[in-house]
């Protein structure tokens, strides 16, 4: 946090000598991570005007940001945040500033949930990471209802801010909801009329929003945003056990995640391994082709009908 202060001292004395850009952009939104940029890319239309400061591909709780980042954030006039541990570096950067933009926390916008251990799951002590048990859950998009819970909550705040674009934002911000609803109708059938009601997964379990929302049960490694480790022989062997008492048609990861543990429990227990999406971040790929996060909880759907049948 000291090297963060002392960076965003010097950005901000430098960004207070920059000259303003030769033409006006129009309404600028900073997006710190995925689930924000697409929330502001749904409502607006276009990713014009809308810069994702996390990098497409890459791991987004270990993300430190740039001076180029700090004076983006500061010449913005909005700033979509996902308000977690994981960019608790938006909001010191905006209470810093003397004239900051609006601002808009995702984390804000629901009821939170804590991060839970189930059983099997590596105690957090056992592992070097800033978590504890009262760790909030950040990823409240995860569960649909949520994300439109947010997409109507933004879209009312940025009409505000930018009254011209008022009734395109809300046709865009109406339209996305109807398709989230959709996906949101898609799962409870699944779940509803699905032999099973469990889900394994290899990995992190940055879900919790998800299952709570649907009824399910589900083990892991870790929980939430624990910080990518390899897990004890002893949970490695846990999961496995479950995996052949359910009976489970597939070992679940989220997307990437290192495939090796999912491989060997799956191999041991006779099943597949499958990738579910948590949209924390995307790939490269996907965020170039403008995937977004109803693209790709399509693709869940696929991934829990297999997973619970």
């Amino acid at each position: 946090m000291r090297k963060l202060l002392l960076i965003l001292s010097i950005v901000l004395l430098l960004f207070s000598c920059a000259k303003e850009d030769d033409e006006d952009s129009g309404f600028s939104i900073v997006a710190a991570d995925f689930p924000s940029y697409d929330a502001a890319r749904a409502i607006t239309g276009s990713s014009d005007n809308i810069v994702m400061l996390l990098p497409s591909g890459t791991e987004s709780h270990s993300y430190d940001p740039t001076p180029r980042d700090m004076i983006r954030i500061a010449k913005s006039d909005l700033v979509v945040y996902t308000g977690g541990p994981s960019d608790e570096w938006v909001r010191t950067i905006i209470s810093s500033l003397d004239n900051p933009p609006a601002s808009f926390a995702l984390t804000d916008q629901v009821e939170l949930l804590t991060e839970e251990h189930v059983e099997g799951m590596e105690e957090e002590e056992e592992h070097d990471h800033d978590h504890n048990e009262h760790e909030i859950d950040e990823h409240v998009w995860t569960s649909p209802l949520n994300e439109i819970v947010i997409i109507r909550n933004l879209a009312d705040v940025m009409k505000t801010l930018n009254p011209a674009m008022e009734d395109s934002y809300e046709i865009n911000a109406t339209e996305y909801i109807a398709a989230i609803r959709k996906l949101d109708e898609a799962f409870r059938a699944i779940v509803d009329n699905s032999k099973r009601n469990t889900l394994i997964f290899a990995s992190r379990f940055p879900l919790l929003y998800f299952v709570n929302e649907y009824g399910l049960e589900y083990y892991a490694a870790f929980p939430g945003c624990a910080e990518e480790s390899e897990p004890s022989a002893r949970t490695v062997a846990f999961l496995i056990d479950k995996a052949r008492e359910l009976e489970v048609p597939c070992i679940l990861n989220i997307e990437m995640s290192s495939p090796m543990i999912a491989d060997v429990i799956a191999e041991e227990a006779g099943c597949d391994v499958r990738v579910f999406n948590t949209l924390h971040n995307v790939s490269a790929s996907d965020f170039y082709s403008g995937k977004n996060y109803v693209d790709l909880m399509v693709e869940n759907i696929e991934v829990l009908r297999e997973a619970l049948n």
